[in-house]
């Protein structure tokens, strides 16, 4: 095998690594379908490489060294823009959630009464507020997912109750399915009990909460955030790849709908 059928072999191994669990991170997002894109950007310049890149290389050299570049540009593309990302959304600072009225506390994925890491650090993070913040009430929000046995709220309601919270101050919103939804479901579930005009502040992780901030302004509903911080560096790192996605799906469609 030549240097370059190597040098391939490694940012090919590389980079279909990365991308399957793109794939995965997005497939539970309801993202992009990257599959195809996975297919024709690794595996088969990679396969291709290794099975003609000789004869490529002697009989084609410009067509063979073009698509290489073009290759090799799509994984530095991927890298810078991925590295970019993750500045943009855990560097900007937020709202510590001081003297907010009502906390929205996004659901996410939960195993039936037990939450998965990122939403029992949104509970623990929403717990300690409204421990410091005795009058305030929160909104929990989350539908049920095909895989779940119970709703993210009803799973977060519970969470929060044995911990103390009284059930007078859980306001639960168990139909959205989506960051949008969660949004615009629980800010019509507080107009409804007459909280509409109460500071709203959003309690999520720090990989989400820019997000949150941005649907929130698209449909128009004025809010700050306060993040539970991610304290694995391997869980920031998958579920940032998870973000990217989403945000990827926003940029083509450009709707966060």
């Amino acid at each position: 095998m030549s240097r370059i059928q190597i040098i391939l072999t490694v940012i090919g191994a590389g980079f279909a690594a990365v991308n399957y669990v793109i794939y995965w991170a997005a497939g539970r997002a309801n993202a992009l379908p990257v599959a195809p894109l996975v297919l024709c950007c690794v595996f088969l310049p990679l396969l291709f490489c290794l099975i003609f890149g000789q004869a490529a290389t002697e009989n084609f050299p410009r067509v063979y060294e073009t698509l290489k570049w073009i290759y090799i540009s799509i994984g530095l593309l991927y890298t810078v823009s991925f590295a970019v990302f993750s500045v943009f959304v855990t560097s900007v600072p937020y709202d510590g959630g001081e003297g907010a009225d009502v906390y929205i506390v996004f659901g996410c994925k939960t195993n039936g009464y037990t939450p998965t890491y990122a939403l029992q650090r949104r509970l623990d993070h929403a717990y300690e507020l409204l421990t410091a913040y005795p009058d305030a009430v929160a909104v929990l929000s989350g539908g049920q997912g095909a895989d779940e046995s119970v709703s993210e709220a009803e799973s977060m309601r519970a969470y929060l109750a044995a911990r103390g919270i009284g059930e007078e101050r859980l306001i639960v919103e168990d139909k959205s399915t989506s960051t949008v939804e969660n949004i615009r479901y629980s800010v019509k579930l507080l107009e409804e009990r007459g909280l509409g005009e109460k500071k709203l502040c959003a309690v999520s992780n720090d990989f989400h909460v820019k997000r949150i901030l941005l649907q929130a302004k698209y449909l128009g509903v004025g809010l700050t955030a306060s993040p539970a911080k991610t304290d694995s560096p391997g869980k920031l790192w998958q579920n940032l790849i998870r973000e990217y996605m989403v945000w990827v799906r926003r940029l083509v469609t450009g709707s966060w709908e």
